[in-house]
């Protein structure tokens, strides 16, 4: 009781998480090889972090960043190698947080193409325990929120790309979360479909509703349209936390007055690749030095 207290503030803790994959072996032995006995690859090392209930916060970094990893871990579908995470307080394999979850990946592959959207929404409000009556209710709801009613009824098949991703966020929005995790939402959009999805996720569903969300985003025009605290990813590793403002602080600081975030989340990157090269180099010569 007195966890839950001290964490009312947070809608998602997380500390020193690792998580490690096993890297892909070659040949037909590496298949029978156990995944403990293979070298591992690092998606995460080491990362702490807090996210504040009622606002959006932005997950930063390119592809293999290990933002998709992170936010899998936190909604429970992946173990840490070690670490904790904590949602609303809790454990994100408990059942009971669950329901108060909700996710959209970048890769949404989950919808029955043949079937309906109003089909397809059904099914799923199903799979939440949800009855008819209350189903048909929030699908009413959801697609008047985000424009979608004129095409509740056709097959998902014919659906644009934007309006395939309305469906992925009605879908985790059905029963209701308080948390609310998106991978990478507007990927793959134009801007006149990628405008109106970020203006409901920031006025509808937080600055109306107060949820949280967790956005996992390389688009750094984005990051700067939503989200006011920031984590900078790359090859798992935390180069930045903080409000926005500090982070584009910093990048004047660094590069002069009228920096962008694009500016400054390159400039990151490449310090963090320069700072690795030069350690892999000083390692190098001093085995060098040792060996001789």
């Amino acid at each position: 009781m007195e966890r839950e207290r001290g964490n009312a503030a947070y809608a998602l803790r997380a500390r020193e998480l690792v998580k490690d994959y096993p890297r892909p072996g070659r040949g037909m032995r590496s298949f029978f090889l156990p995944s403990w006995s293979r070298e591992k690859v690092r998606a995460l090392d080491g990362v702490s972090l807090s996210v504040s209930r009622g606002s959006i916060f932005g997950l930063l970094g390119t592809n293999g960043a290990g933002k998709t990893t992170f936010m899998k871990i936190a909604f429970g579908l992946l173990l840490p190698t070690s670490g904790t995470v904590e949602v609303l307080g809790q454990e994100p394999s408990r059942r009971g947080v669950r329901a108060r979850m909700g996710m959209v990946l970048g890769d949404e592959r989950s919808f029955y193409w043949r079937l309906s959207g109003r089909r397809n929404l059904e099914f799923f409000a199903a799979l939440h325990d949800m009855g008819r009556a209350a189903a048909a209710e929030r699908i009413e709801t959801l697609s008047g929120l985000m424009d979608m009613s004129p095409y509740l009824d056709v097959p998902v098949s014919d659906y644009s790309a934007g309006m395939r991703q309305k469906m992925a966020v009605a879908r985790a929005l059905l029963h209701d979360p308080e948390v609310l995790f998106l991978d990478e939402p507007t990927r793959s959009l134009s801007p006149e479909a990628a405008y109106p999805l970020r203006d409901f996720i920031s006025r509808e569903l937080v600055e109306r509703q107060g949820k949280s969300v967790v956005l996992a985003t390389q688009d750094m025009e984005e990051a700067g349209r939503l989200c006011r605290e920031v984590a900078v990813l790359h090859r798992g590793r935390l180069l930045f936390l903080g409000p926005m403002e500090e982070l584009l602080r910093r990048g004047e600081s660094l590069l002069g007055k009228g920096a962008g975030l694009g500016d400054v989340f390159v400039e990151l990157v490449r310090n963090e690749e320069a700072g690795a090269g030069r350690g892999a180099r000083e390692g190098e010569r001093g085995s060098r030095g040792t060996g001789g």
